[in-house]
């Protein structure tokens, strides 16, 4: 099989509370506030090493942490960002679980591929070269979604473990080399 290499992670846990948006943004160190789509303050966090992470405050509690390469690595983020608000707002809840929330991977499938061909093959695929040069296809044996360009680069998305991810992987790559639709 393909190897997959992790690209980005991202976790959710809560605050147990409503936050007010402004106050944070407005005392908490590295945190703008962003009132485009849903309301939020973006916080940039230590990673550790070089990394930089960002962390996502919702009005209604919600924390989504990116920028993260695995799930224990976005505990140390999560928590950090939590003793940030608590400085603002004591009455947070520390204890909340943590959790996945999606999984960004990359793999190449070492060949190139005729997209227009594989995207006839696969009913309900996406495929507009004018608009994304990627083919977007969906599968819900394990819930996935993947973007294969030409060059038989693919990212896979919307998976909760790496395990779902590599299982996605593998029945993408089975059913590419059935339909033989190389360039």
């Amino acid at each position: 099989m393909t190897d997959l290499k992790i690209e980005n992670i991202i976790a959710a846990s809560h605050l147990g509370k409503r936050v007010e948006l402004i106050q944070l943004a407005t005392e908490m160190p590295n945190a703008r506030y962003s009132g485009s789509g849903d309301p939020s303050v973006i916080v940039e966090v230590d990673a550790g090493g070089n990394k930089r992470a960002a962390g996502v405050l919702f009005g209604n509690g919600k924390i989504l942490v990116t920028g993260i390469g695995s799930l224990e690595e976005g505990r140390q983020v999560m928590e950090s960002l939590k003793k940030m608000v608590r400085t603002v707002d004591p009455k947070v809840n520390m204890k909340r679980a943590i959790k996945l929330e999606n999984i960004v991977a990359k793999a190449n499938l070492g060949r190139v591929f005729d997209l227009q061909s594989v995207a006839l093959a696969i009913p309900g695929s996406e495929y507009k070269p004018a608009k994304f040069k990627g083919l977007v296809i969906r599968m819900n044996d394990p819930q996935s979604s993947f973007i294969l360009f030409q060059s038989g680069i693919l990212i896979v998305t919307d998976v909760i473990s790496v395990g779902k991810a590599k299982k996605a992987l593998k029945q993408l790559e089975k059913f590419l080399t059935e339909i033989s639709v190389d360039s």
